[in-house]
Formats: C-alpha cells, sequence, structure tokens
C-alpha cells in the first residue's frame, strides 16, 4: 500500500473496505498566485501536478479509489478584496484534465495573501466525504507568511482537524523562511508534511 508523498501519516491497514465501499481520496490544492511566487510559480505549479499524478496510483486494498481534486487560487489583486482575494477554480472533481487546464493557465498579479482564509474556506466550502475509508487532503502552496490575514491558521487548521482533513505546505522560497513564516508549524499542527521549493 502507498502513501502519497507529503500527506499525513495514514493508517491504511486500519480502513476495512466491504463490496458496497468505494474509498476517495479528496484533495484541495491551493495556490498563491500574487506576484511574490514569480520565479517560483512554474515550479508549484509542477509539484502540485506531481501530487495529482502520484494519488491516480493509489490503492486501497487492492481496489482503486475515486480520484477528486478541487483547486484555489489566492493572494491574486485581481481578485475582489470581498473574497479574501481568493477565488475557487474547481470544486471536487474527478476531472483532472480540467484541473491541469485551469492549475498551468494561472498567472502571478499583485498580492495579499491569507492562508488561514483559503484554508478556511476549502474546508467549509468542499463537499467532504464522511466515509472512514476517504483519505482528505490539502496542499497549500505560497510564500509569504502563513500567518497574515483574519482568519487565524490556527483555528482554520482546527477546523481541518474536526473533518478529519490533514493540510500539508509547501513554502516556496527557503527552508529557513518557510520555518519563520509558520509554514512548517500549520503543517505540524494538522498532522500533514512540511516543503519547501527555492529553485
Amino acid at each position: 500500500t502507498k502513501t502519497p508523498p507529503g500527506s499525513r501519516a495514514h493508517d491504511e491497514t486500519s480502513v476495512r473496505l466491504t463490496p458496497r465501499v468505494q474509498p476517495k481520496i479528496q484533495v484541495a490544492l491551493l495556490l498563491d498566485t500574487s506576484n511574490s511566487m514569480d520565479g517560483l510559480i512554474n515550479q508549484a505549479k509542477a509539484r502540485l501536478w506531481n501530487i495529482v499524478n502520484t494519488m491516480s496510483t493509489l490503492k486501497y486494498n487492492g481496489r482503486n479509489p475515486n480520484i477528486e481534486i478541487a483547486l484555489y487560487e489566492y493572494g491574486n489583486s485581481a481578485l475582489t478584496s470581498r473574497s479574501g482575494y481568493i477565488r475557487q477554480l474547481t470544486p471536487l472533481t474527478a476531472d483532472l484534465d480540467l484541473i491541469s487546464e485551469y492549475l498551468f493557465s494561472l498567472r502571478t498579479y499583485g498580492g495579499l495573501e491569507y492562508c488561514g482564509e483559503v484554508i478556511d474556506k476549502a474546508v467549509t466550502q468542499l463537499e467532504w466525504g464522511t466515509n472512514d475509508a476517504d483519505m482528505k487532503l490539502i496542499y497549500i502552496a505560497g510564500h509569504e507568511p502563513f500567518n497574515q490575514g483574519s482568519v487565524s491558521y490556527k483555528s482554520a487548521i482546527d477546523k481541518a482537524l474536526a473533518n478529519d482533513i490533514s493540510v500539508n505546505t509547501i513554502h516556496c522560497g527557503s527552508e529557513r523562511e518557510g520555518i519563520q513564516g509558520m509554514w512548517r508549524d500549520g503543517a505540524i499542527r494538522c498532522q500533514g508534511k512540511f516543503f519547501n521549493i527555492d529553485h
């Protein structure tokens, strides 16, 4: 049994499937499209798409789970302040071609990056599974400090945990900046993994 790179430690051996249960792997991808991502936006897109490809190879007890991916962008000044500079491009969907199309078309502009708010929206807006066999993950990639904005990343992560959703963070910059900017803390609080991209 494989576990996705960067996911919360998931005790897949405890999952007991019956013929009536079709497990899901649900992943929300949250990408910072502010100008602070200039120079690393393409690497971030590639990392997120690699995660999607990895998910599509996973099996539970020899069975192929249903894969559903959602995509958000945040931190783009072309979006409205009322929205928190956040936009849902797709809800959870099995159409991976659509996810690819939207993901690789995203461009950077401006910058007010609210990680707590975009995590909170992903947790509350998406139709997450309720079966014990489902794996529910958020991957958030960005550059600026994790604790910006009026919605605390801590409260957003608490909400994710309450819904059995693991949050994994990808800081686009040096590892040291990611630690200082609370990206690692965000992952640790939600039993996820912290990564960084700096080239």
